[in-house]
């Protein structure tokens, strides 16, 4: 966290101690407003904890996990000060531990005695909701972190980055829980209040938040240790004493060595949402002006000539090896061993607008039709030699929710992003100039008491040819105890987001424990 964002946190905390400490009885309010007659509402507390065994099916990679073992417990409070103020705070402790492969060899370091080799550990905190939330009326302003969700579509909507987002994991980490979307809490400053027929929901993000990602998160990794090019002297020491597939610490570094926006609000962003009811319809109209959370980058003609047939080459062992081979390959591993960071990459990073709406709109009972549409001045993509591309896009979707008798839910969703500020003789990293894709899910209770639930989710890229599956059974076995099976398969071609983590297929068991 950065400076700003640590002084503005103990601001918050600051001010939740004073409101805490504030001698406050049932059934009064804010100065200044009516005195509500309604009793104060309970303290909510919630607890879980969440163990996930996941076993890679497809591991042949040195660089690869074959066993990870997750534990999360997440807690939660909701105190109302008074009848119209409440304290809302959340944490998150993760711990994780995996291994990996024998020593220069392509077996997994597990045998019948337990793991031999490759076990790494992982633990992290996180202070993730802390806000107060002051209601005047029909005035509701929320001030600290929290999460906001903004957009129609539920799957994969174009609003969804007012927060930023976590990658850490990979995909296969974010399909592994589904009830647990990877959008982070951010700082900020909301406002909502009634406008004419309608309602507005009106935003202030103080400081620049990146996402949540690894570059060499588990199985999705760029740069693998052993299996990527030589790194050069001044990374190379700090990179080989830590663990390249679990280090979070080690993307946010990376990231401020690439020198993000200030952590001020002089760089802070804004968004507005404007929501009203048009027939039997919800409509809603959004503005945002927001930092490009990936920076146009522009690396080292070197290093961008290791990193492009290290992709193409899939950054399988044997193949590169065979690249060593090649005197322009290994000339530029030689060259870029004497290069600092700072000579092999430079970071410009955009500001853009994001306008659109979006509609909800239950056609028919237990029928919801869902649409999105957005623009954008401009988006960062890199194409597949690494180089930038800034593009305008079009984003656009529709999807349909159906509910068959309380118990059958069926979600479907088709979109369309349109780069058409990309040039037409580029190939797109991990995208396209056009790229259309459908996501669909299904959640069914089972059994007389709905102990049972099974989930089906997955995608393919029609553009791409890629795709992606996620099939998961539960049982929820005693009051508070829930077992859960699933897996995670996925594939398609090199270039593609399935076809980059088609070796990362994975059996997970879970176990959750509520309170």
């Amino acid at each position: 966290m950065t400076g700003a964002a640590v002084k503005w946190l103990k601001a918050l905390v600051l001010a939740l101690g004073l409101a805490l400490s504030a001698p406050v009885r049932a059934g009064e309010g804010l100065p200044g407003e009516p005195t509500p007659t309604a009793a104060l509402a309970p303290t909510l507390f919630s607890a879980a904890w969440t163990a996930t065994l996941g076993v890679d099916s497809a591991a042949e990679d040195p660089g690869e996990d074959v066993l990870v073992q997750r534990n999360r417990l997440d807690l939660d409070v909701q105190h109302p000060v008074s009848a119209a103020l409440r304290v809302h705070l959340a944490g998150r402790l993760g711990h994780r531990a995996s291994v990996g492969h024998r020593p220069g060899a392509w077996t997994p370091a597990w045998t019948s005695k337990g793991p031999d080799f490759g076990v790494r550990y992982d633990a992290v905190a996180d202070l993730r909701e802390a806000n107060l939330r002051a209601n005047w009326g029909a005035l509701a302003l929320t001030v600290g972190r929290d999460v906001v969700r903004w957009g129609g579509l539920e799957l994969q909507s174009p609003f969804a980055v007012v927060c930023p987002m976590d990658f850490s994991q990979g995909l296969a980490g974010m399909l592994a829980a589904p009830d647990e979307p990877p959008l982070l809490p951010a700082t900020m400053l909301r406002l909502e209040a009634p406008l004419g027929p309608g309602q507005l929901d009106a935003l202030f993000l103080p400081f620049f938040e990146q996402h949540r990602f690894s570059p060499f998160a588990t199985d999705a990794a760029m740069v693998r240790p052993g299996l990527g090019p030589e790194l050069p002297a001044v990374l190379a020491s700090q990179l080989r004493g830590m663990d390249l597939r679990l280090d979070r610490s080690l993307s946010e570094s990376l990231m401020l060595a690439l020198a993000p926006p200030s952590a001020t609000p002089l760089d802070g962003s804004v968004g507005l949402r404007w929501s009203t009811q048009a027939g039997q319809a919800d409509v809603a109209l959004t503005a945002l002006w927001l930092w490009d959370r990936m920076p146009e980058l522009h690396l080292d003609p070197d290093l961008a000539l290791l990193l492009s047939r290290s992709y193409a080459a899939g950054f399988d062992a044997t193949k590169l090896v065979a690249l060593y081979a090649e005197p322009d390959f290994a000339a530029a591993a030689a060259r870029a061993k004497g290069k600092t960071w700072a000579d092999l990459a430079r970071a410009t990073w955009h500001r853009r607008a994001l306008l659109g709406g979006e509609l909800q709109w239950e056609i028919a009972d237990g029928w919801v039709v869902r649409a999105d549409a957005a623009w954008t001045d401009q988006k960062v993509l890199l194409d597949t030699q690494f180089q930038p591309v800034l593009s305008g896009m079009v984003q656009a979707g529709a999807g349909l929710e159906h509910g068959v008798g309380g118990r059958v839910t069926l979600l479907g969703e088709l979109t369309w992003d349109w780069a058409y500020g990309a040039p037409r003789d580029r190939t797109l990293l991990l995208a396209a100039r056009h790229t259309l894709r459908l996501t669909a899910g299904a959640l069914a209770r089972l059994g007389e008491a709905e102990d049972w639930t099974a989930q089906i989710a997955g995608f393919y890229g029609i553009s791409l040819r890629d795709w992606a599956l996620a099939p998961r059974l539960t049982y929820q076995f005693a009051e508070r105890w829930r077992a859960g099976l699933g897996a995670i398969v996925q594939g398609g071609p090199s270039n593609t987001l399935g076809g980059m983590l088609a070796a990362d297929d994975q059996v997970l068991v879970e176990l959750r424990r509520a309170w």
